[in-house]
């Protein structure tokens, strides 16, 4: 819907997913003190090319933001890890906590994709965190089920899943 999109990363824990993204038509350019040259352009030599912005960092202030008519005036995405988790997983801003307090269980692709196919419409975040646990013990999501699961690799004298569930 608008052809100029500012994408600020406070947390700077972002640049990989901008830069691994392919848009087509769409430019991707990250800002680095390069304001003005880019406001030139963008308005004056390419003014119907779109155009995604990043800034690692916050936004900056009003006054020290030379770009910020043309954002006021067009788009702005923000984000972090977490939000970007939870749109993934189709999961409203309820479970937010869950997955800040589990940030390392999200960093596996493996374990959100196994996570988001067991995942219901109607899961509490209770119910979210014992389905991360089934996901780790390789389980059905039944306490006695995880509980059997990790049993049993005790007695085959091993502890990958365990280690697992404690990271």
């Amino acid at each position: 819907r608008h052809r100029i999109i500012f994408w600020y990363d406070a947390k700077q824990e972002l640049l990989g997913d901008f830069d691994a993204l392919e848009l087509p038509e769409i430019e991707k350019i990250q800002l680095a003190n390069n304001e003005m040259a880019l406001k030139y352009r963008m308005l004056r030599e390419q003014p119907k090319q779109k155009f995604l912005l990043y800034r690692a960092g916050p936004q900056p202030d009003d006054l020290d933001n030379w770009l910020l008519d043309v954002q006021l005036a067009h788009g702005e995405f923000r984000t972090d890890q977490v939000a970007l988790w939870l749109s993934e997983l189709e999961l409203g801003m309820a479970f937010a906590e869950v997955v800040e307090d589990h940030v390392e269980f999200f960093k596996a692709a493996k374990r959100k994709e196994a996570l988001k196919r067991r995942l219901e419409s109607d899961d509490t975040p209770g119910r979210v965190r014992m389905k991360m646990l089934s996901v780790c013990a390789q389980a059905e999501p039944r306490l006695d089920a995880v509980l059997e699961s990790l049993l049993e690799e005790l007695s085959e004298e091993e502890d990958g899943r365990w280690r697992i569930l404690v990271r």
